[in-house]
Protein backbone atom coordinates (compact mmCIF):
# COMPACT_ATOMS: atom_id res chain seq x y z
CA UNK A 1 0.00 0.00 0.00
CA UNK A 2 2.90 2.36 1.11
CA UNK A 3 4.67 1.47 -1.88
CA UNK A 4 1.40 1.95 -4.52
CA UNK A 5 1.10 5.72 -2.77
CA UNK A 6 4.77 6.81 -3.74
CA UNK A 7 4.72 5.31 -6.85
CA UNK A 8 1.57 7.68 -7.63
CA UNK A 9 3.02 10.63 -6.02
CA UNK A 10 6.00 10.08 -7.94
CA UNK A 11 3.62 9.20 -11.17
CA UNK A 12 1.97 12.43 -10.54
CA UNK A 13 4.75 15.08 -10.16
CA UNK A 14 6.58 13.56 -13.34
CA UNK A 15 3.03 14.33 -15.54
CA UNK A 16 3.18 18.17 -13.87
CA UNK A 17 7.05 18.64 -14.25
CA UNK A 18 6.30 17.43 -18.21
CA UNK A 19 3.51 19.71 -18.28
CA UNK A 20 5.29 22.56 -17.03
CA UNK A 21 8.14 22.18 -18.94
CA UNK A 22 6.07 22.17 -21.79
CA UNK A 23 4.17 25.69 -21.33
CA UNK A 24 5.74 28.44 -22.87
CA UNK A 25 6.57 30.76 -20.10
CA UNK A 26 7.70 34.30 -20.73
CA UNK A 27 9.16 37.21 -17.82
CA UNK A 28 8.50 40.66 -17.84
CA UNK A 29 9.44 43.37 -16.07
CA UNK A 30 7.68 47.03 -16.89
CA UNK A 31 6.83 50.24 -15.19
CA UNK A 32 4.20 52.62 -15.72
CA UNK A 33 1.74 55.77 -14.84
CA UNK A 34 -1.82 57.18 -15.09
CA UNK A 35 -4.48 58.86 -13.38
CA UNK A 36 -6.26 57.45 -10.27
CA UNK A 37 -9.14 58.84 -8.45
CA UNK A 38 -10.19 57.12 -4.81
CA UNK A 39 -13.59 58.01 -3.06
CA UNK A 40 -13.09 59.29 0.06
CA UNK A 41 -16.24 59.47 2.23
CA UNK A 42 -17.08 60.51 6.29
CA UNK A 43 -15.10 63.32 8.02
CA UNK A 44 -13.19 64.09 4.64
CA UNK A 45 -15.43 63.77 2.35
CA UNK A 46 -13.53 64.01 -1.69
CA UNK A 47 -12.44 62.01 -4.01
CA UNK A 48 -9.12 62.15 -4.55
CA UNK A 49 -7.03 61.95 -7.92
CA UNK A 50 -3.07 62.00 -8.85
CA UNK A 51 -1.07 60.01 -11.38
CA UNK A 52 0.20 56.62 -9.73
CA UNK A 53 3.51 55.41 -10.55
CA UNK A 54 3.92 51.82 -11.26
CA UNK A 55 6.82 48.80 -11.14
CA UNK A 56 5.65 45.82 -12.41
CA UNK A 57 7.02 42.11 -13.21
CA UNK A 58 5.26 39.09 -13.80
CA UNK A 59 4.94 35.88 -16.46
CA UNK A 60 3.00 35.11 -19.61
CA UNK A 61 1.97 31.55 -20.15
CA UNK A 62 1.26 30.05 -23.33
CA UNK A 63 0.18 33.39 -24.69
CA UNK A 64 -2.88 33.77 -23.26
CA UNK A 65 -2.73 33.85 -19.38
CA UNK A 66 -0.55 36.29 -17.38
CA UNK A 67 0.38 36.89 -13.68
CA UNK A 68 1.50 40.44 -12.63
CA UNK A 69 2.84 41.24 -9.24
CA UNK A 70 2.61 45.31 -8.81
CA UNK A 71 3.95 47.95 -6.95
CA UNK A 72 1.99 51.45 -7.01
CA UNK A 73 2.03 55.31 -5.31
CA UNK A 74 -0.02 57.59 -5.39
CA UNK A 75 -0.42 60.97 -3.51
CA UNK A 76 -3.10 64.04 -3.41
CA UNK A 77 -3.11 67.62 -1.67
CA UNK A 78 -6.08 68.67 -1.05
CA UNK A 79 -7.88 72.09 0.81
CA UNK A 80 -11.60 71.31 2.56
CA UNK A 81 -12.76 74.91 3.82
CA UNK A 82 -8.91 76.05 5.17
CA UNK A 83 -7.90 72.65 6.42
CA UNK A 84 -5.12 71.06 4.39
CA UNK A 85 -4.91 67.41 4.35
CA UNK A 86 -2.99 64.93 2.10
CA UNK A 87 -3.96 61.73 0.59
CA UNK A 88 -1.03 58.75 0.52
CA UNK A 89 -1.41 55.82 -0.93
CA UNK A 90 1.00 52.38 -1.30
CA UNK A 91 -0.29 49.22 -3.11
CA UNK A 92 0.96 45.72 -3.71
CA UNK A 93 -1.13 43.83 -5.91
CA UNK A 94 -1.10 40.13 -8.02
CA UNK A 95 -3.05 40.28 -11.11
CA UNK A 96 -4.33 37.40 -13.21
CA UNK A 97 -5.58 38.68 -16.70
CA UNK A 98 -6.37 36.48 -19.71
CA UNK A 99 -5.34 37.58 -23.14
CA UNK A 100 -6.89 37.48 -26.35
CA UNK A 101 -5.25 38.27 -29.60
CA UNK A 102 -6.88 40.31 -31.90
CA UNK A 103 -4.64 41.32 -34.39
CA UNK A 104 -0.75 40.39 -34.79
CA UNK A 105 0.53 42.65 -32.92
CA UNK A 106 -2.51 43.62 -30.15
CA UNK A 107 -4.15 41.60 -27.58
CA UNK A 108 -7.39 42.28 -25.24
CA UNK A 109 -7.12 41.56 -21.81
CA UNK A 110 -9.52 41.41 -18.39
CA UNK A 111 -9.16 39.95 -15.77
CA UNK A 112 -9.10 40.19 -11.73
CA UNK A 113 -6.66 41.96 -9.19
CA UNK A 114 -6.41 41.42 -5.00
CA UNK A 115 -3.73 42.82 -2.96
CA UNK A 116 -3.41 45.68 -0.19
CA UNK A 117 -3.22 49.03 -0.01
CA UNK A 118 -1.62 51.25 2.53
CA UNK A 119 -3.38 54.28 2.83
CA UNK A 120 -2.57 57.31 4.84
CA UNK A 121 -5.36 60.32 5.06
CA UNK A 122 -5.13 62.95 7.41
CA UNK A 123 -2.43 61.25 9.08
CA UNK A 124 -4.53 58.33 9.56
CA UNK A 125 -2.79 55.39 8.53
CA UNK A 126 -4.11 51.75 7.95
CA UNK A 127 -3.29 48.86 5.69
CA UNK A 128 -6.37 47.40 3.99
CA UNK A 129 -6.84 44.44 1.54
CA UNK A 130 -8.05 45.38 -1.87
CA UNK A 131 -9.80 43.52 -4.77
CA UNK A 132 -11.07 44.45 -7.96
CA UNK A 133 -10.29 44.30 -11.82
CA UNK A 134 -9.30 45.52 -14.90
CA UNK A 135 -9.42 45.48 -18.70
CA UNK A 136 -7.47 47.18 -21.76
CA UNK A 137 -5.06 46.29 -24.62
CA UNK A 138 -1.84 45.27 -25.02
CA UNK A 139 0.29 46.27 -28.00
CA UNK A 140 3.62 44.69 -28.87
CA UNK A 141 6.06 47.00 -30.07
CA UNK A 142 8.60 44.42 -31.20
CA UNK A 143 10.35 41.59 -29.56
CA UNK A 144 11.19 42.82 -26.23
CA UNK A 145 9.03 45.79 -25.84
CA UNK A 146 5.31 46.04 -24.83
CA UNK A 147 2.40 48.29 -23.87
CA UNK A 148 -0.61 48.39 -21.76
CA UNK A 149 -3.15 50.95 -22.02
CA UNK A 150 -5.79 49.57 -19.39
CA UNK A 151 -8.57 50.25 -16.98
CA UNK A 152 -8.75 49.10 -13.36
CA UNK A 153 -11.39 49.34 -10.49
CA UNK A 154 -10.56 47.91 -6.80
CA UNK A 155 -13.00 48.16 -3.75
CA UNK A 156 -10.79 49.04 -0.31
CA UNK A 157 -11.71 48.15 3.11
CA UNK A 158 -10.14 51.60 4.63
CA UNK A 159 -12.03 52.97 7.29
CA UNK A 160 -10.04 55.10 9.74
CA UNK A 161 -11.76 57.15 12.24
CA UNK A 162 -14.57 58.66 10.50
CA UNK A 163 -12.81 58.54 7.18
CA UNK A 164 -13.37 55.77 4.56
CA UNK A 165 -11.77 55.10 1.14
CA UNK A 166 -14.84 52.70 -0.96
CA UNK A 167 -12.65 52.51 -4.15
CA UNK A 168 -9.75 53.17 -6.79
CA UNK A 169 -10.20 53.30 -10.57
CA UNK A 170 -7.23 54.09 -12.98
CA UNK A 171 -6.53 54.56 -16.20
CA UNK A 172 -3.29 53.36 -16.55
CA UNK A 173 -0.18 52.85 -19.74
CA UNK A 174 2.95 50.83 -18.82
CA UNK A 175 5.82 49.81 -20.71
CA UNK A 176 6.96 46.18 -20.01
CA UNK A 177 10.12 44.53 -21.30
CA UNK A 178 10.17 40.33 -21.91
CA UNK A 179 13.14 38.55 -21.26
Amino acid sequence: MKMKTILMATLCSSMMLTNAQAADIEYFIGAGTGYQTDTIKGDVNKDTDGLPIQVRAGVLINEHHRVTGTFSYMDDKFSIGEQDYKHEQYSWLVSYDYMIPVANNTQLFMGVTAGGNDNKVAGKASADFTWGGQAGVTYQWNEHFSSDLGYRYLEQDYDKNGVSIDNSQQVYLTLDYTF
